[in-house]
């Protein structure tokens, strides 16, 4: 159907809170400006500038658009024109634009036309010079005229050219654009910066750059198809696309290239595609909320489609309008919907929040008692603490984040201790609102925590890269570890008997599932490596055994007292005696990580 009706213009305020309706006639302001004053002529000048850039846009599509009630910007949009500047010139001049270049457009037609007239009066005037200069010639052929013929010459037309005045403006009713519904048409607007502004600057974060995330009404994209569908119906020869997409500028990337500079010269901030911060734009309008409903297919028609995006999405979201608009045609956009689009009364609301992305605080962390778990227990009165607890107890306020997950390179049994260098971790910090630390900072923060407990001991804390975190899973397979455990055997040995360990060097193992572990591993057999072995001899029933190189995932512990024959070979088997283990500690974990940090 096509849409015809016109509205009374309200205006509403930015939280949606109040409506105002507007009734001003239009007015005519006279004199607002001296004549030569410097606001004067630098309207003319802005104005000149924005013709220059705009050189080749169609003024009769730039009118129709205007007068069917979009704003200039949306104007711009839909002409494609992608000139940045345009768009982030002030509301003032861009009311004054379309006057200015119909002005221009028509003194130039105007000269135009008394050009044609001049060149016309010229040839008339030269065909009666000839005529008389030819019937001269025929009365007097005997005489010899000395005489030179006279020539018309082209007179230079002194008249001033007129220029612009931007005193004979005539200002429009206040009204909502019907295309961005006020969305790009306001971006620079005073009011709207002041608060935009306000937030931003007052987020509570800490950040380098940012990104701006805009999500629009649902409305927006149909009544953006259907202002293209009016255009290709009133010029097919200039609008050929069968959709908007790709022939129109995008609203989201106006609004930013409008917004985006103003941020940056107000608050210092710059647009970064990919930044760690964004600001979340969403942007509402209730007036026009179910202007998408004519395209949502009858249930059954929609029900039976079988893609996977037609079962998740809801018939109301972003992609689900989009893509319905894509799969009607113009022809049964035009019979269902409206063309062109109907004329608003309100602007649109919007809310605004902020997010950061995760950041990564990496370190070392020794572990001094036996009793210590690496996580927390599910019941917490069977063990009061945890090395996560420990280490991130004040990471919530440090970082002011929402949450955050302990990832370490491995991990020790409640009864192991993890000495020499310590174990490599790293914090994933959830949407933290404070980044910006310093080396002292750092340490600070492991002083903090050591002076909080013996239990443990974290050093070498520093930010890292989301990919650097990738060499503690890529490490997992390959890393080396080594270990010091205490060993008894039931038979009597000498220091002797035991140099039969020494002489063991790159050897395998077959290892399969231990059985403490069964519940919650995989049964299989694994093979697994260690480079050599070294002992210290105590008494004739005790040693401590050192085991160097152990391939990352070994069960020390099996290996020693054999797991009832799991894991082959084992100390037990390789001395011909039961062997248990009655303490085990990790002297070393071969992982350079996090790498090492200059003051």
């Amino acid at each position: 159907m096509t849409n015809t009706e016109s509205s009374t213009t309200k205006l509403e305020s930015s939280d949606c809170n109040t409506t105002t309706s507007v009734d001003t006639p239009i007015t005519t302001k006279t004199n607002r400006y001296e004549i030569g004053s410097t606001e004067y002529r630098t309207i003319l000048w802005r104005l000149e500038l924005l013709q220059t850039g705009l050189s080749k846009i169609n003024l009769q599509v730039f009118k129709h658009l205007s007068e069917l009630g979009c704003c200039t910007r949306c104007c711009f949009r839909f002409l494609n024109q992608r000139d940045l500047s345009a768009y982030q010139e002030s509301s003032l001049h861009l009311s004054h634009l379309l006057p200015f270049l119909l002005f221009n457009d028509k003194q130039k037609q105007q000269k135009l036309e008394k050009e044609r007239q001049e060149k016309e009066k010229q040839e008339s005037s030269t065909e009666t010079q000839q005529e008389q200069s030819s019937t001269k010639e025929n009365n007097d052929n005997k005489e010899e005229s000395n005489d030179k013929p006279k020539v018309i010459l082209a007179t230079t037309d002194t008249t001033p050219v007129e220029k612009y005045d931007p005193n004979t403006f005539v200002e429009q009713e206040p009204f909502v654009c019907i295309s961005c519904l006020g969305m790009l048409q306001n971006t620079n607007e005073p009011e709207f910066l002041e608060e935009f502004l306000g937030k931003m600057k007052n987020c509570g974060y800490q950040f380098v750059d940012y990104s701006l995330a805009l999500s629009l009404p649902t409305s927006a994209a149909v009544r953006e198809y259907s202002i293209w569908y009016h255009l290709k119906q009133t010029y097919p020869d200039l609008f050929k696309g069968a959709s908007p997409i790709g022939n129109v500028v995008d609203i989201k990337e106006g609004i930013k290239w409008v917004l985006g500079p103003i941020i940056g010269r107000k608050l210092n901030f710059f647009f970064k595609h990919s930044s760690d911060f964004r600001a979340n734009m969403i942007l509402l309008h209730e007036e026009t909320k179910d202007e998408h409903t004519f395209l949502i297919p009858p249930t059954n028609a929609y029900n039976n489609k079988s893609t996977k995006r037609t079962k998740v999405a809801s018939k109301d979201s972003t992609a689900s309008v989009n893509e319905m608009l894509s799969n009607m045609t113009m022809k049964r956009f035009i019979e269902r919907g409206v063309v062109p689009p109907t004329k608003v009364t309100t602007k649109y609301h919007y809310t605004l929040d902020f997010d950061h992305a995760a950041v990564y605080l990496a370190g070392k962390y020794n572990k001094y008692v036996r009793d210590l778990s690496q996580t927390p227990w599910i019941d917490p009165e069977e063990y009061q603490s945890s090395i996560q607890e420990l280490v991130c107890e004040h990471i919530n306020d440090t970082f002011k984040c929402d949450s955050f997950t302990f990832t370490t390179s491995g991990r020790e049994d409640i009864d192991v201790r993890m000495l020499g260098k310590g174990r490599p971790f790293f914090i994933e910090i959830m949407n933290p609102h404070k980044i910006f630390f310093k080396y002292n900072d750092f340490r600070s923060m492991e002083d903090k925590i050591n002076s909080n407990t013996d239990k443990i001991k974290v050093s070498n804390l520093q930010i890292i890269t989301k990919k650097q975190t990738n060499l503690i899973k890529d490490a997992e397979g390959s890393k080396q570890k080594d270990y010091r455990c205490v060993v008894w055997t039931s038979k009597p040995f000498q220091l002797s008997d035991l140099e039969v360990l020494k002489s063991l060097t790159n050897f395998e193992l077959d290892q399969n599932t231990p059985v403490r572990v069964l519940h919650r591993r995989t049964l299989m057999v694994r093979k697994k490596k260690i480079t050599r072995l070294e002992f210290q001899y105590i008494s004739p029933h005790f040693f401590v055994l050192d085991v160097i190189g152990a391939q990352a995932g070994t069960y020390i512990k099996e290996f020693v007292h054999g797991d009832l024959g799991r894991t082959t070979p084992n100390i037990g088997s390789l001395l011909n005696c039961e062997a248990d283990i009655l303490q085990l500690d990790v002297m070393d974990v071969d992982l350079d990580f996090p790498p090492k940090q200059n003051q």
